[in-house]
C-alpha cells in the first residue's frame, strides 16, 4: 500500500488551566521540511517536538502549530511601571494638542507590554500527556494519509493496467509492421533496379539485418517487467516508496522511447503515444506519494 504526503491531524485538550491546540499538515516535499510554530511555554520541548514529528511524519512539508488558550478568564499580570509611563505620555500628548483625554486607559491597555504572563514550565506528567497528544494527531495525520494513498494507488494501478494494453496492442502489431517493412522494402528495389536485376538471397541478407534493428522484442520484455515490478513495490510493507517508484518510472520511460523510435509503423506510433501520456499521469502523481 502507498501513503500519500497530504495529510491534516489535529488535537485538542485541557492541561493545566489551559486549552491546547495542536494542529498539523503536510503536503508533498522531496525530504522532511518542517514549519513548527509553539507557545512559550513548549519551547524548551522544541527539540523534543521535532524529533517525534519527523519520526511520526517521515517526509513532505509540514506545518504544525501548538498553542494554548487560557481555560478561564484570568488574563496575564498588569504591568504597572508600563501602564503609568504610557499614561504620562499620553496624557501630556492630549493636554498639548488640547484634546479629550478620558479614554486614554483604554488607549493605553492596546500597547505591548502592559499584561504580562507569568512563566510557566511543564511537570514531567504535563509533558508527558502533550507529547501523547502529538502522537495521536500524528496517528490521526497518517491515517488521513493512508486513506489518500489508497486512493492514488487504485489510479496508478489503473494507469498501468492501460499501458500494459497499449503494449500488448504493439506486440500483436509487430508481424505486420515486419511484413509490411519487407514488402515496402522490395517494391522500392523493385522500381529503382527492376525485378531481373534482384539477387533475392541477398535482399534477404540486407533484409535481415535491417530488421533485426527493428525489433523490439526486448524493449517490450523490459517495459513489461517494469510493469510488474512497478505493481510489487506498490504492494510491499515498506513505507516510504515514492522514490523508488520514480526511478520505475523513468526505466519504463526509456523502454518506450526505443520503441517509438523503432516503430516505423503509424498505429503502433499511437500506441506509443498512449503509454508515454498514461506515464506521465503516473509520474504527476507520484509527486505526492511518500
Amino acid at each position: 500500500m502507498i501513503i500519500s504526503m497530504t495529510g491534516y491531524g489535529r488535537s485538542t485538550f485541557t492541561l493545566g488551566g489551559k486549552n491546547i491546540v495542536l494542529e498539523m499538515k503536510t503536503l508533498n516535499s522531496k525530504s522532511f521540511d518542517l514549519n513548527l510554530r509553539i507557545a512559550p511555554l513548549f519551547k524548551e520541548y522544541e527539540i523534543e517536538i521535532r524529533n517525534l514529528l519527523n519520526k511520526a511524519i517521515m517526509r513532505g512539508k509540514t506545518d504544525c502549530t501548538l498553542g494554548y488558550e487560557l481555560a478561564d478568564d484570568k488574563g496575564g499580570e498588569v504591568n504597572p511601571t508600563a501602564v503609568k509611563e504610557y499614561y504620562r505620555q499620553l496624557k501630556s500628548i492630549a493636554n498639548d494638542l488640547n484634546v479629550d483625554d478620558s479614554r486614554i486607559f483604554d488607549l493605553v491597555f492596546r500597547l505591548p507590554n502592559v499584561t504580562t504572563t507569568s512563566t510557566e514550565s511543564l511537570s514531567e506528567e504535563q509533558w508527558n500527556e502533550v507529547n501523547l497528544q502529538i502522537e495521536r494527531a500524528a496517528n490521526q495525520l497518517n491515517k488521513f494519509r493512508a486513506d489518500e494513498g489508497a486512493n492514488l494507488q487504485k489510479d496508478l494501478v489503473i494507469r498501468v493496467q492501460l499501458m500494459l494494453a497499449a503494449l500488448k496492442e504493439v506486440e500483436d502489431l509487430d508481424p505486420s509492421r515486419m511484413e509490411q517493412q519487407r514488402t515496402k522494402m522490395f517494391a522500392d528495389l523493385q522500381n529503382y533496379m527492376g525485378g531481373e536485376d534482384i539477387d533475392k538471397n541477398r535482399f534477404e541478407q540486407e533484409l535481415i539485418f535491417y530488421l533485426e534493428k527493428m525489433d523490439i522484442t526486448e524493449e517490450v520484455t523490459r517495459l513489461r517487467s517494469h510493469c510488474n515490478y512497478f505493481m510489487e513495490t506498490m504492494n510491499d510493507t515498506t513505507n516510504e516508496k515514492g522514490k523508488k517508484l520514480g526511478f520505475i518510472c523513468q526505466e519504463m520511460n526509456r523502454e518506450i522511447n526505443t520503441i517509438g523510435s523503432k516503430s516505423y509503423h503509424a498505429e503502433m506510433q499511437r500506441k506509443v503515444v498512449v503509454m508515454k501520456d498514461e506515464l506521465e499521469k503516473m509520474k504527476e502523481q507520484l509527486n505526492n506519494v511518500l
